[in-house]
This record gives structure tokens, sequence and C-alpha cells, in this order.
């Protein structure tokens, strides 16, 4: 059922200046089936950050030999990028010694890795104990939000506590949509002047297995949405764009606050 390649990477990240993955890694992350494993530390990890459905920029669907019931093709969006701010959170938790993990399932072709408990996505994320799972995911450009924040039916994670957090790590500078009652889209929305609106999540994660599994492990998690602005850069790379390094900084400078 999987046809995964599984890559454990303990080396340069980074193609300095251009702020690129290294070449090594860059070539896993825009191939397909191949689940990267980035670790520093031993566990129990403080966080391990999760991107199930990474592509590179311009591949919009994934699954593509994944069949339903009937026997059918059933593809799905891809998270095109989404690695790139990954890394980066993953870096600077890195440079503070945090012990963390980042798991990465690049390009699945016959399953949906955080929908299928048993997938080696799953088994890797779940593989060792953790405080914290916060998976990485891409929204379109025509999302009302910049940035959604949930739980799915998590019930163990403080999703808005933990939102005000990210907000101020981000100098309060994009709109950011928080699940306010687990298992629903009612949300509570960050505007960039301050203010705090009522409102709804357009993906609040709901039907995300591993988000669940984890709650019935005793381990938050978070499921955060993200749009283009965040992932793709004019040049069309696969590089960092500027909104992403900020992301992934307040990415990190979050999970090194909490007190988990």
């Amino acid at each position: 059922m999987f046809k995964t390649d599984i890559q454990r990477i303990d080396g340069q990240l980074w193609r300095i200046p251009e702020q690129t993955p290294h070449p090594a890694l860059e070539a896993l992350l825009i191939d397909k089936d191949q689940l990267i494993v980035l670790q520093h530390g031993r566990p129990p990890f403080k966080v391990v950050l999760g991107v199930p459905h990474q592509t590179p920029i311009g591949v919009w669907r994934i699954c593509e030999r994944r069949l339903d019931k009937n026997g059918n093709i059933k593809t799905r969006k891809g998270d095109d990028n989404v690695a790139s701010f990954a890394l980066v959170a993953f870096s600077r938790l890195k440079e503070q010694n945090i012990p963390c993990k980042l798991v990465i399932m690049a390009h699945a072709t016959t399953h949906d890795p955080n929908k299928v408990l048993d997938s080696p996505y799953c088994r890797e994320i779940f593989g060792d104990k953790m405080k914290l799972l916060f998976e990485c995911h891409a929204s379109s450009g025509r999302r009302r939000l910049d940035l959604e924040l949930s739980a799915g039916k998590n019930s163990l994670t403080r999703t808005v506590y933990v939102g005000r957090m990210l907000a101020s790590a981000l100098d309060y500078g994009y709109t950011l949509g928080l699940q306010t009652v687990v298992g629903n889209s009612n949300a509570l929305i960050l505007q960039p002047d301050g203010t705090e609106i009522e409102g709804h999540l357009q993906l609040p994660a709901t039907k995300t297995t591993s988000l669940t599994e984890a709650g019935k492990r005793g381990i938050p998690a978070l499921h955060l949405e993200t749009k283009p602005l965040f992932r793709v850069p004019r040049d069309l790379s696969n590089s960092v764009t500027p909104h992403g390094l900020i992301l992934g900084q307040a990415i990190a400078d979050t999970i090194l606050q909490l007190e988990i």
C-alpha cells in the first residue's frame, strides 16, 4: 500500500546565502514518495513538526495512485513548498538546542499521509515521545485569512493561547484565525490592527487522523494553514519567501515560550 523511501538527514540543511535548501535535501523535497526525517537531540521532543503533503512549486495534486472503495483514482491537494518555512522553524529550534524533530512526506502517491494511522508518516511522528505535534499545511490565495490555526478534535490543545503567542511573535502582521471550539469551525479572528472578532475557519481540520490520534495519546496537536505569500516566491523557486522566513521564526519562538 505504501510506496515510500525513508531518508534520515543529518548534515547541511541550507544553501547559503540564497535561503534555499541544500541541493541534496532539495532533491528529496521535489521527489515523490520520500519520507524525510530531521532530528535534533533525543526524545522526548518538545515538538515534532509535521509536513504531510509537501510538493514542489507548481505541483498541485498528490495521491495520484490512491484508489477509493470503488477502485477509482482519488487525488487530493498538495501543499507546495510548505517545507520551506518548516525548515526555518526546525533550524531555529536546533540553534537553541531544543530537542525536536521534523517529518516531511514529499508527494505521497498512494495514500493521504496524515489520514492513515499506519502510514510511514504517522508511524514516524508517533515513533518517539513528544510534547507537541505541530503540522504545517497550505491554503489557497482565495482564503479570507492569511493563517488558520486549529486542533481538529484534539481537546488537549490550548489553540487560542498558543495562537495569541504566535500572533505576538508575528508582530500582529497578518490575519490569524484561531479555533475556539474543538470539533467545529468557530474561531477568534486576530486582525493586524490588534482587534479580535468572532468568525469561522474555512478548514478546522476536524477529519485529520493525526491530530485525533495525538489527543488519544495525551499529546496536544496543532494544524496551521498558510496562504501562498508564506510559501511561493516571486521567482517560483523552492526557496523561503520573506514572509515564510518570518513565519518559520515565529513558530519556533512560540514553541520556545511554551511551558510543556
